[in-house]
């Protein structure tokens, strides 16, 4: 189980990354859009209120009220039936008009009546109406011969509705559309990630003494460095692969000779009998034989290792005269034992080399 977890699918990986990628940005995006949509509505509706109130103070209306001392209109229910009231709501606007004494003069028949009279503010204000614990935003406005004052309110609520409606409006489909969204990614990656499950499935097949290179056909280039560096590795695989069966084949051909020699020599040991001469010749033949067949053995491994190497280091220039007098040194005696004289005359120079 704890393995499964560690090795947790790619594909899988990803949908959750671009999932929780697509849900931040969507949350993200609903912040940005609901405080632009809030800014937009608030200045819409500060204007709608600053018209209404001029154009109720361009009326005359105070003097017409001051002669008729009404001090509101009807309630809107009661001048139009239900049917024909359309979708109006209370808190969309309302207003009331005051003498500069704070006496009411005239409101809307709804939300207007309950306003406090401020006699000093000139302009926007936050604040609180009678009868009401929310919010609401109030316009007040001196008429030109400022003889009365007007106020138009708005509850913060209805900004905030009409703000929620347009913003849901545009993200919650999309948000409704996000599994389908997941969805298609499912089926998206699980068709561009199979050239990884084909490359897996020829290394499934393939033989262990398969040197071949993997096809490079329909590889994306982010997956193609990763074929490419296998392709690599087989290539030393071959090459290791060819050198040890070089090795086995050279070795088993050159140490056949010195092995049928020691054959012969244990046999004529075995035959010389109570003849001492020829036993310790034989013994001594058996002792050059087997420092060859030792010498054999190392210089075939060191050139194994040799070619395993695609390069040396640490390369130094040969010194050609003194590898030469080492080589002389180490055959002279065997030379002199069958009297032979080794000598070394130099006819040239010798090209450079490093070794």
């Amino acid at each position: 189980m704890k393995q499964h977890c560690k090795n947790l699918s790619l594909r899988l990986r990803l949908i959750l990354l671009f999932g929780m990628l697509a849900l931040v940005t969507w949350l993200l995006a609903s912040a940005i859009a609901w405080y632009q949509t809030r800014h937009n509505i608030n200045e819409v509706f500060d204007t709608q209120q600053m018209l209404f109130a001029k154009r109720l103070a361009s009326t005359g209306v105070g003097d017409m009220l001051l002669q008729n001392h009404e001090v509101r209109l009807p309630e809107t229910k009661k001048l139009v039936h239900k049917s024909g009231r359309g979708h109006t709501d209370d808190d969309a606007l309302t207003f009331a008009i005051f003498n500069l004494q704070g006496n009411m003069l005239l409101n809307d028949g709804e939300n207007g009546k309950n306003i406090r009279f401020d006699k000093n503010t000139q302009g926007f204000i936050d604040s609180e109406i009678n009868n009401n614990d929310d919010p609401w935003r109030l316009l007040w406005l001196t008429t030109a011969d400022g003889r009365f004052r007007i106020a138009v309110g708005q509850e913060y609520d209805y900004r905030q509705d009409m703000a929620w409606n347009l913003v849901s409006g545009q993200l919650l489909p999309w948000l409704a559309c996000l599994p389908i969204l997941l969805l298609a990614m499912m089926v998206m990656m699980g068709v561009e990630l199979r050239p990884l499950r084909r490359v897996a499935g020829d290394l499934h097949r393939r033989a262990p003494d398969d040197a071949s290179p993997l096809s490079t056909d329909r590889v994306p280039s982010e997956v193609l460095p990763l074929v490419l560096s296998l392709n690599a590795l087989f290539t030393r695989t071959g090459d290791m692969l060819t050198r040890e069966r070089r090795f086995t084949s050279d070795a088993a051909h050159e140490l056949r000779s010195p092995l049928a020699a020691l054959r012969v020599q244990t046999e004529v040991v075995q035959l010389s009998g109570d003849d001492n001469e020829m036993r310790e010749h034989a013994l001594q033949n058996l002792t050059t034989s087997i420092d060859r067949a030792s010498r054999l053995v190392d210089q075939l491994l060191t050139l194994s290792r040799l070619e395993s190497f695609s390069g040396l280091d640490e390369l130094k220039p040969v010194d050609w005269a003194e590898l030469i007098a080492q080589t002389l040194g180490e055959q002279d005696a065997a030379a002199h034992a069958k009297g032979i004289a080794l000598r070394f005359e130099n006819t040239g120079t010798p090209p450079a080399m490093e070794g």
